[in-house]
């Protein structure tokens, strides 16, 4: 997949666009994985917070087509994102995840990009960075991958556990640690999106996976996986 690279424009006008794009920013239907039942229409769960349900995680069965991500009212033909230091790499070792991260943007068909294998994450690059200090750093990536036929480290996401490390490896070499703060399980439809690609408040990470049920019949998961990390203390 070919990447532009990030070029600099003024922070005041990065600022404003930002803000329209990515507040209209919506993921929708990953297609991966297979389930017992069809897709349900729960309300959200919250799988842990302050304290982890031990809930069991959803096994999808490997090799299904790759997870969609449209994009909604936001026209990104024109923007230009600020040159920042990227993430390279994003590890949570108590699950065992550890996988390369390459900037990402939004194809032509409006779809998110997101590298094909399930073995490599997505930086949304019209975000903020690990290494900036205020603002929402979003990793997406498959549950499963057609080329390898098995699933991916995402697919653990559902076992992390509140106050697990997140490590970020940036370009420069250098390694921002987040503190999970809450996991949680949500129908696709009712996801707020508004409340997860956020440029300005607060420095936070969130990764994101599909989880849930799938539905045979629309090739998708029921829900996303989002996990929500802040810096560690």
């Amino acid at each position: 997949m070919s990447t532009p690279r990030p070029r600099r424009t003024p922070h005041r006008a990065l600022r404003t666009a930002a803000a329209t794009a990515l507040g209209a920013l919506v993921l929708a239907g990953c297609a991966d994985g297979s389930a017992d039942e069809p897709a349900g229409a729960a309300p959200p769960e919250v799988v842990a917070t302050a304290e982890p349900t031990g809930e069991p995680a959803a096994e999808p069965t490997p090799a299904r087509p790759a997870v969609e991500v449209p994009v909604r009212r936001a026209d990104l033909s024109s923007f230009e994102v600020e040159s920042v230091v990227q993430p390279v790499g994003v590890a949570v070792p108590s699950i065992d995840v550890a996988i390369p991260v390459e900037p990402v943007g939004v194809q032509d068909d409006g779809q998110m990009e997101i590298p094909p294998l399930a073995e490599v994450g997505g930086w949304y690059r019209y975000g903020a960075s690990p290494a900036q200090e205020s603002g929402t750093s979003v990793i997406a990536a498959h549950v499963d991958s057609i080329a390898t036929g098995g699933t991916g480290p995402f697919a653990r996401l559902r076992d992390v556990a509140v106050g697990d490390p997140v490590e970020v490896t940036l370009e420069d070499g250098t390694t921002q640690t987040f503190s999970v703060v809450e996991v949680r399980r949500v129908p696709k439809p009712t996801v707020e999106w508004e409340d997860v690609f956020v440029r300005q408040g607060g420095k936070r990470l969130v990764l994101i996976t599909c989880g849930g049920t799938f539905d045979r019949g629309a090739q998708s998961y029921s829900d996303n996986v989002i996990v929500t990390a802040e810096p560690r203390v």
